[in-house]
């Protein structure tokens, strides 16, 4: 793959998981925080993706030709 994609992906994964931890600490309280990762959990991973991917240019998808 190529890194540029692959940093992308990973920057923005890791905020999200970042924000998201922060939102789980401090506005849930402790009995459904366990239901909120599990429901927050797709799309956590999923707007890292879409994002990656329509970001991407075709220079950057086209390198495996």
């Amino acid at each position: 793959m190529p890194i540029k994609f692959v940093i992308r992906f990973t920057s923005i994964l890791v905020s999200l998981l970042i924000l998201a931890a922060l939102v789980n600490q401090f506005f849930f309280s402790s009995q459904v925080t366990t239901d909120v990762w599990i429901l927050s959990f797709p799309i956590i991973v999923g707007i890292p993706i879409l994002a990656s991917v329509m970001c991407a240019t075709d220079n950057e998808l086209n390198q495996f030709h």
